[in-house]
């Protein structure tokens, strides 16, 4: 299932304390689930003065934007490339609160607006998760950017809401809402509401902790598996030992884990099997079939029942069977063959740090 979301992702950085400092606002366009655009601005906040502790942390200063125009002067382009989308930024309060104050400032109208805030998705989708800033959910998710410059904290901003839109297999954005019982904030010249989260009642909490225990169990929604073997995958997968698992062969230590919904979550990134048939043979050991079809088909490719004459990919687990079936294939066949390792470093690469943390 595609989660074909439309929307905005927006974040500002701002020359000092007050709301109406805009030094930077960049806006990243998402059609269809996909990134099909995206602007930055830089601007000349009114009055030109920077706080130290701001230039710090984005490193723009007075000079980087003495020539610019300021940001009521760029509203009307801005304006056109936003439109009417719902607006999506981490800690929403803060970008929309900005927004607001740069076009009070600017003596314009303030349109009606609707937004959502990724930081309150994402405590819905992992509340497993330790921290919550932008930065640590981008690090665990594997997403590379530069941190405090408006164009690539937007971009992080959009793939995180994608990553959430596609773990809770939703459709649309508002499918994701609706699934996370989030209401979106809204804002105009009446005032400003901010985004919320139904009550959740004692035994609905109970109720929810008792279905994401059973979740995590099927495939893909945050399940950590034992590896029967340790070191036949990739070490930058392997993890903390699994609390309580005793393995077989040592009865007194605890195999490592593998973070199967991270690995979902990146192989939508990544899709290097786009457009390629893929077959398995044999069993893995870190994966169950189920699973490693779910992923194949994340990573872009169509999983086929058995080989044949169509197959572009085969992934081989460690079997006399499955050595039997790459044997037969022979060398001057246009069949490429992965081991269980290689098969998992498509998503990880061979230094990737996706273990579970």
């Amino acid at each position: 299932m595609d989660f074909s979301a439309d929307f905005t992702a927006i974040d500002f950085e701002t020359a000092n304390r007050r709301r109406d400092s805009a030094c930077q606002l960049a806006a990243v366009i998402v059609r269809g689930g996909r990134i099909v655009d995206q602007s930055m601005w830089m601007i000349r906040p009114e009055p030109l003065y920077f706080s130290r502790g701001n230039i710090e942390i984005h490193g723009i200063t007075p000079e980087k934007v003495r020539g610019e125009a300021v940001f009521g002067d760029l509203w009307s382009d801005i304006a056109s490339r936003i439109g009417e989308d719902c607006l999506v930024a981490h800690n929403a309060s803060f970008d929309i609160g900005v927004l607001l104050a740069c076009l009070r400032q600017a003596d314009h109208p303030i349109p009606d607006l609707h937004f959502t805030c990724t930081r309150a998705v994402a405590r819905r989708v992992w509340p497993h998760r330790p921290r919550f800033g932008l930065k640590p959910l981008a690090d665990w998710l594997g997403i590379r950017f530069k941190h405090h410059d408006a164009l690539e904290d937007s971009v992080a901003c959009a793939k995180i809401l994608l990553a959430a839109g596609v773990d809770r297999e939703a459709e649309s954005l508002e499918d994701l809402e609706s699934r996370l019982s989030i209401h979106r904030g809204r804002a105009g010249d009446w005032g400003y509401r901010g985004p919320r989260a139904a009550a959740t009642t004692r035994t609905r909490r109970s109720n929810r902790t008792s279905i994401t225990r059973n979740t995590e169990a099927t495939i893909g929604v945050g399940s950590s598996l034992p590896f029967l073997y340790p070191g036949q995958v990739p070490k930058a997968i392997v993890g903390e030992p699994s609390a309580g698992y005793q393995s077989p062969s040592h009865p007194a230590a605890a195999e490592p884990t593998i973070d199967v919904q991270r690995l979902l979550i990146r192989a939508e990134f990544i899709r290097p099997l786009a457009g390629q048939r893929v077959a398995f043979t044999g069993d893995l050991r870190s994966l169950s079939r189920a699973e490693a079809e779910l992923l194949a088909t994340r990573l872009g490719g169509l999983c086929q029942p058995a080989i044949d004459q169509t197959t572009d990919t085969l992934v081989a687990g460690r079997c006399q069977a499955s050595r039997n079936v790459v044997d037969g294939i022979g060398e001057q066949s246009r069949i490429r063959i992965l081991d269980e390792t290689a098969f998992l470093e498509l998503v990880t690469g061979p230094a990737a740090d996706v273990s579970a943390k």
